[in-house]
């Protein structure tokens, strides 16, 4: 699963990335950590409109939520789609058909190791891409009280590769980050459902990607986390005896 992500670039190196425009009020920040559990606006990439970065938020509400109480409960349980069955939940099925698919720009992603009753944030990125795509699904919610259109997104995910399987060793799952062949085809090819399940089920490889431990600050509840100071470095002496979680 993936539910903490970052995207700690300026607003012209994310239009220059993927040769779209930010809305003129998007008003762009570093984040340096987003909890999926906040649902906060992201800058996405959709296959619709490949040109623009929309400012949408995270947790995916599908088309069929009848109230506004059904849309909040049902998008705590959409941030992420296990991309093996998006054809066929519910909550996930009409945009798979409907090839609503987009890119989730990040420059990292954090998980957690667990070791007995402790767990041990790590920092997670692409070591040949400065910003890297996440597959994701996008949809409109038409809300009932004002008619209005309500685009959210999901982020897929997929079978750990070794790194992350180490790492992520409860769930052994990572998100569907994307080489830069799969991302063009994500957003531009006319992708059947076998070719689309063919392109998620290969994970990024693990010798494309760093990782390192960070300070437990993440989840503390006294301190902000979406600072710079979330993704410094922290070692743990009782971590030092297992290397393959360090890349």
């Amino acid at each position: 699963m993936c539910f903490h992500k970052s995207l700690n670039v300026k607003a012209e190196e994310l239009e220059a990335r993927y040769e779209a425009v930010l809305p003129p009020t998007a008003n762009f920040q570093p984040v340096y950590h987003a909890n999926a559990y906040n649902f906060p606006v992201w800058p996405i990439v959709t296959r619709q409109e490949p040109g623009k970065l929309q400012l949408i938020h995270w947790g995916l509400i599908p088309r069929w939520a009848r109230t506004k109480e059904d849309a909040t409960d049902i998008r705590t349980k959409t941030i992420n789609a296990r991309s093996e069955t998006i054809y066929e939940k519910p909550s996930f099925k009409s945009a798979a058909q409907a090839g609503k698919r987009c890119l989730i720009p990040v420059t990292g992603f954090f998980e957690w190791y667990t070791q007995g009753s402790k767990k041990y944030p790590f920092y997670i990125y692409s070591s040949d891409q400065k910003i890297s795509s996440i597959a994701g699904l996008w949809d409109e919610w038409p809300d009932p009280e004002t008619g209005e259109l309500v685009p959210t997104y999901t982020l897929l995910t997929t079978e750990a590769n070794p790194l992350l399987a180490a790492i992520h060793n409860t769930k052994k799952r990572m998100p569907c980050v994307l080489t830069p062949d799969a991302e063009h085809a994500w957003l531009h090819d006319d992708l059947s459902e076998k070719d689309t399940l063919a392109l998620l089920e290969k994970p990024y490889p693990a010798s494309k990607m760093h990782s390192y431990s960070i300070s437990k600050r993440i989840t503390s509840r006294s301190e902000p986390s979406d600072v710079p100071e979330v993704l410094t470095r922290t070692d743990y002496p009782e971590l030092s005896s297992n290397p393959q979680l360090f890349s």
